[in-house]
């Protein structure tokens, strides 16, 4: 179903590729290259997904409504309004990274990948802000990968990580993450008892806290009074299992 620019660049507007960007400068640049834009309806499905690996990457994917997911685990949902393809774009690819697929209705606009590059020509702060946005989401893919194997203090540590790095936040003293321990328990791939003892070893050493109010503990908010020292506990496993056996290593050479 073809889409009109006007209408659409309010839409566009919104995501956070484009923050700060006027929604008649979008519309100026989208509508200079008269290449069309496509709205497709998307049911839930695994067998069909949205986005396939390996396919010809000639399209961006703008998630107008509803919620998508890649094909990862732990998975991220990308809630409306959110932009697919932006790594692809910046690397020039000539085929999708990974594959997606909407979990709720959606409704999805593709846009020209050549469309967008004249959107970047034209409006130069926006390249800035999708580099920005896809060194955020590496980072917190790595205190992921950190989140899935090791002892539940560490697990839990990564994690919580992963939701300050999403928001370039991880540095610093007295950081408030808002996040829920089932939240936790999918990033980890760990038990709600593991969790809790996670977060119980945290507090302990007084890498985290939630304040004094009775039930704070339940209220998703969780107190990080030094990202280094939690950082420190994140690196717990590593330390012990990779980095200490390989200098070992050397030294017996």
């Amino acid at each position: 179903m073809p889409v009109q620019v006007a209408g659409f660049a309010e839409a566009l507007v919104r995501c956070p590729d484009f923050r700060g960007v006027e929604a008649q400068t979008l519309e100026s640049a989208l509508a200079k290259s008269g290449e069309p834009l496509q709205m497709q309806y998307a049911e839930p499905s695994a067998e069909l997904p949205l986005i396939r690996s390996g396919s010809e990457f000639s399209h961006l994917v703008f998630v107008q409504h509803g919620t998508v997911v890649p094909w990862q685990f732990p998975h991220s949902e990308l809630g409306a309004p959110f932009l697919i393809g932006e790594h692809e774009l910046l690397m020039d690819a000539e085929r999708w990274v990974a594959s997606y697929s909407a979990v709720s209705p959606s409704v999805v606009v593709r846009i020209p990948k050549r469309l967008m590059a004249q959107v970047l020509k034209d409006i130069p702060g926006v390249r800035g802000r999708m580099h920005e946005l896809v060194m955020r989401r590496q980072s917190r893919f790595y205190w992921i990968s950190l989140a899935t194997s090791g002892t539940p203090r560490s697990r839990v540590a990564a994690a919580l990580v992963s939701r300050l790095a999403l928001e370039d936040r991880d540095f610093g003293v007295d950081r408030v993450i808002e996040v829920l321990q089932k939240d936790i328990g999918r990033l980890t791939t760990m038990s709600r008892s593991a969790v809790a003892a996670g977060f119980a070893e945290l507090a302990e050493a007084s890498a985290i806290h939630w304040g004094d109010e009775p039930g704070a503990r339940f209220t998703g908010e969780v107190l990080v009074p030094d990202v280094d020292l939690l950082k420190e506990h994140a690196f717990l496993d590593v330390r012990e299992r990779e980095i200490q056996p390989l200098l070992g290593n050397e030294e017996e050479e």
